[in-house]
């Protein structure tokens, strides 16, 4: 009854549409009006929309220049990458398990094609593309694979290629170039934040930008491992390359109080944390070494008000804050000498 309604009103604006079209012309709106209202007309109504079927299409089919797969279905091609496997042709399968991933990559064999090309890769030792098919199946076909197994080899595969040496030629060793699995490892942290390997993938991460002196990434990874996986089995290394970037850091900029405070800062953190480490001695020794660094700058401050700029004021101000600070320093003796020499000079405070 309804559907008989909705037939009847378009019915009807098809007829008014009819009658105005000789009052369009006579008013002038021309027959470009008169074609909007009569378009309007003629579109479908929604009864007659909604009773076309969904027909759902098939995904179209994938493309390779180089690459075609020998088979004409999916099931097909995977049989024929297992026969090719049974056979011993590695190399053969492999190529043929990724055109099946190309040409099908919605069928259910996509997947397993996948992980046997990835496998492949893996056992011939080509670890950037090894990685990033293991990545393909991580980004295109969640839950339909082991993943801690996955995430696992490629964290094998990040640290192989962190530690080997390129350029190897001869007799020519080679050098190694931790850079390239930087971004492996932000991969692995981005994809598993939560896995049991993310706070080794996340230590790693920080050795890899610390031997490449981004000392400043290198600590924001470290203490991501302090942060969030302060039980786990490296949260001391952590803590203690944490330290040693921070000490780097102000060696490098050894009148800047501000690094060295920091990197005391770090090493007290340290302390703090694992008060029974076998490196405790070694931190204390850095901690003092920064101490001492502090002190000599404080005392070379409170000089320069002192012998440079020659006021007595300031530099009275700035001994004293020297040895608040630092009173078993080896400058202590001569800093009281010269507060005792200028306190006579310095006006008194106003009340």
């Amino acid at each position: 009854m309804a559907r008989a309604s909705v037939l009847t009103r378009w019915g009807r604006l098809r007829n008014v549409a009819r009658m105005l079209q000789p009052a369009f012309i006579r008013r002038g709106l021309g027959w470009l009006g008169l074609l909007l209202v009569w378009g309007a007309a003629m579109l479908p109504h929604p009864a007659q929309a909604a009773a076309k079927p969904y027909v759902e299409k098939a995904p179209k089919r994938g493309f390779h220049l180089f690459l075609h797969a020998k088979q004409k279905t999916p099931t097909a091609q995977w049989d024929y990458v297992q026969d090719l496997a049974r056979a011993g042709k590695a190399k053969a399968a492999a190529k043929q398990a990724l055109a099946l991933r190309i040409y099908w990559p919605n069928a259910p064999e996509a997947p397993q094609a996948q992980m046997f090309y990835a496998r492949h890769l893996d056992r011939r030792q080509n670890i950037q593309d090894a990685f990033d098919a293991y990545q393909h199946l991580v980004d295109h076909y969640p839950g339909r694979f082991e993943f801690d197994e996955l995430i696992s080899r490629q964290m094998q595969l990040a640290k192989t290629l962190m530690t080997l040496k390129k350029g190897h030629f001869l007799f020519i060793p080679g050098f190694a170039a931790p850079e390239r699995a930087i971004p492996l490892f932000e991969k692995i942290v981005a994809t598993a934040p939560e896995s049991p390997l993310a706070a080794e993938a996340f230590y790693c991460l920080g050795v890899a930008n610390e031997r490449t002196y981004e000392y400043e990434k290198a600590i924001d990874a470290y203490f991501t491992v302090l942060n969030r996986f302060p039980e786990s089995a490296f949260a001391e290394d952590a803590a203690y390359s944490q330290a040693q970037c921070h000490i780097k850091l102000a060696q490098e900029s050894p009148n800047d109080n501000r690094a060295l405070e920091t990197a005391s800062a770090a090493c007290t953190l340290f302390l703090q944390r694992f008060p029974d480490s076998a490196r405790r001695t070694e931190i204390i020794a850095s901690q003092a070494r920064l101490q001492r660094l502090q002190a000599d700058n404080a005392y070379a401050r409170a000089r320069y008000y002192d012998r440079i700029l020659h006021k007595p004021e300031a530099a009275l101000i700035a001994y004293r804050h020297f040895l608040a600070l630092y009173p078993q320093a080896e400058q202590a003796a001569e800093a009281k000498q010269r507060v005792a020499q200028l306190s006579p000079t310095t006006p008194p405070p106003e009340n």
